[in-house]
């Protein structure tokens, strides 16, 4: 009894020392990744922006938004238990996206299907951040928000003209062994399945980092794919134990899931999240780590 008329104060306090954290009240906070509905896209486009697709191929040549190119995370990272983990010539892969469009000096929109998929629209958001892009949008509920609007959908694809991409990191946004070691919260997003150790993907040992928080990074999206409302992501927080006065590092199994997540919780006000990118197939594979199921 007193743990139910306790909680609802938790998600209250949670939700006012992040309104706090977020340079709300002087509006200091600007999240790498805004979300954009339907609108707020086309307007983008009409701007000239980079439209990027985080589908795959198939749901690509079926129909996507007029200029889109084809993202592929795997393009950008490693194999095997490097296969999440990005790879180290930072401006090859900067060079890769310049060659799909895009470009600092206009904006970057990207989209996906949401939960329907493995939150490769939210890796490439997280991606485009990291590098230092100042302006990438994340189009609300994705493609299927989209067609459901009535807006243009195209079958024909044509290569983007190149753009001008020079990278400058932003290191806050990424984790590696070391900072996940260090960690005072790290929050794994995979399913409940993954967590108590099954693994579908295959990585080595089965479980989560010990004393890791649990949180499917579906939780953050509604029934329509669109991402859940601050006060929402905040509540979701509380039950998961997971306090927003310090900094969040997500993981997954090969960090494409934990990106989205970060993308996620840095867009509604979240300021301290990193992605461990190199995630469960990375940290599995090493013996000497430890797991806990």
């Amino acid at each position: 009894m007193l743990l139910r008329l306790l909680a609802p104060l938790t998600v209250a306090a949670f939700t006012l020392m992040s309104s706090s954290l977020a340079g709300a009240s002087d509006g200091s906070y600007r999240a790498p990744v805004k979300i954009v509905d339907v609108r707020g896209a086309a307007a983008l486009l009409a701007r000239g922006a980079a439209v990027i697709d985080a589908r795959d191929a198939a749901s690509f040549a079926q129909g996507h938004l007029p200029s889109a190119q084809m993202y592929a995370w795997q393009a950008f990272t490693g194999e095997a238990a490097a296969r999440g983990r990005l790879k180290p010539d930072i401006r090859a892969i900067a060079q890769a996206l310049a060659a799909m469009g895009i470009d600092a000096g206009r904006p970057a929109l990207v989209y996906g299907v949401g939960a329907q998929g493995f939150g490769e629209e939210g890796h490439a958001a997280w991606l485009l951040a990291l590098l230092g892009h100042p302006d990438v949008a994340l189009l609300d509920g994705g493609f299927h928000a989209w067609r459901a609007a009535g807006r243009p959908v195209v079958t024909a694809w044509t290569k983007a003209r190149s753009g001008s991409f020079e990278p400058r990191v932003r290191s806050e946004f990424r984790a590696d062994r070391d900072d996940v070691g260090r960690a005072r919260q790290l929050l794994d997003v995979r399913s409940q399945q993954e967590f108590l150790g099954a693994t579908p993907y295959g990585e080595l040992r089965g479980g989560h980092i010990a004393n890791a928080r649990h949180l499917d990074w579906r939780r953050f999206l509604d029934e329509n794919g669109r991402i859940l409302p601050s006060n929402r992501v905040m509540r979701s927080l509380a039950d998961a134990g997971v306090d927003p006065n310090l900094e969040i590092v997500t993981y997954c199994s090969c960090g494409v899931r934990s990106a989205f997540a970060a993308m996620a919780l840095l867009a509604r006000g979240i300021p301290k999240v990193r992605n461990y990118d190199a995630s469960l197939a990375e940290w599995a594979a090493d013996p000497t780590l430890p797991m806990a199921r």
